[in-house]
């Protein structure tokens, strides 16, 4: 698979000790590591928009070990894993990568959940019985796999072993959030502290140790990620240039980050290291 690298522009990051405010930059300092990777739009396919119905391209960003990531592409049904070769699949609206490499496929309509090897050797599959929370993600707490729910709440769908067999969660019960974001006012508070401030209308949510922040103000969207270890600001590209992904951000192994960005080049896997 053709795969170059661009090098990324450091506008948009910072390190903040206060507050980050969505939709206004904050002081400049140094930048984590980071990288962008571009899928060309002959490697993943993208439906513009039409009268009648919206733009359809890749979603579903997943990273794991070892550099790892993959994405989903639905006008062709199948899963991309970066720097391998592409293999279909009947349906997802999920993927996750173990500890070990191990990629996990969650079909929600088929209620199936699926382990492949990056090559895409189907190695197991296996029925959950819950329907998947709408609008929810795929997360691993090894050895349990989980359907996240919007409210970061995490529903047991199996358990998965190094080689990527599954079996039922054994009455495993539902994983709480370890930690909570609450709104006051125009901040938002994590742990009793103030991680981010906006103006307008705003809200978030937490990725592993990120905050996700989006805030509306006269009309102009924003979106931010604040690392809750060390404090690093990250800008987030807005939904509907080409078209909005879905779940287009993911957290690695490693704690980095990083996200979709459709362009007229092709699609950018911008990823920011610890």
């Amino acid at each position: 698979m053709p795969l170059w690298l661009v090098p990324l522009s450091l506008t948009g990051m910072s390190l903040a000790a206060e507050p980050a405010r969505a939709g206004v930059p904050d002081p400049a300092g140094p930048p984590p590591v980071s990288l962008d990777l571009v899928l060309s739009w002959s490697e993943v396919g993208l439906r513009p928009a039409a009268p009648e119905s919206p733009a359809i391209g890749p979603e579903l960003l997943a990273l794991g070990p070892d550099d790892a990531a993959a994405v989903y592409d639905p006008l062709r049904r199948q899963v991309v894993v970066v720097g391998g070769r592409p293999f279909r699949v009947p349906g997802a609206d999920g993927l996750a990568f173990t500890s070990a490499g191990i990629l996990l496929v969650m079909d929600g309509s088929a209620r199936s959940l699926r382990t492949y090897d990056t090559d895409g050797t189907l190695l197991d599959e296996q029925a959950f019985p819950s329907i998947v929370p709408p609008g929810g993600s795929l997360a691993v707490d090894e050895p349990l796999v989980l359907a996240i729910d919007p409210f970061g709440n995490g529903h047991p769908l199996a358990l998965v072993t190094m080689a990527g067999s599954l079996s039922p969660p054994q009455g495993a019960s539902l994983v709480p959030p370890a930690r909570r974001v609450v709104r006051s006012g125009t901040s938002l508070v994590v742990d009793g502290e103030t991680i981010a401030t906006f103006e307008g209308r705003g809200g978030g949510r937490l990725l592993g140790d990120w905050l996700l922040v989006e805030a509306v103000n006269d009309g102009a969207v924003s979106r931010m990620a604040i690392s809750l270890e060390g404090r690093v600001t990250v800008s987030l590209p807005v939904g509907g240039r080409m078209y909005a992904p879905m779940q287009d951000v993911a957290v690695g192994p490693d704690g980095g980050i990083g996200w979709l960005d459709p362009q007229a080049d092709g699609l950018h896997l911008v990823r920011v290291f610890r």
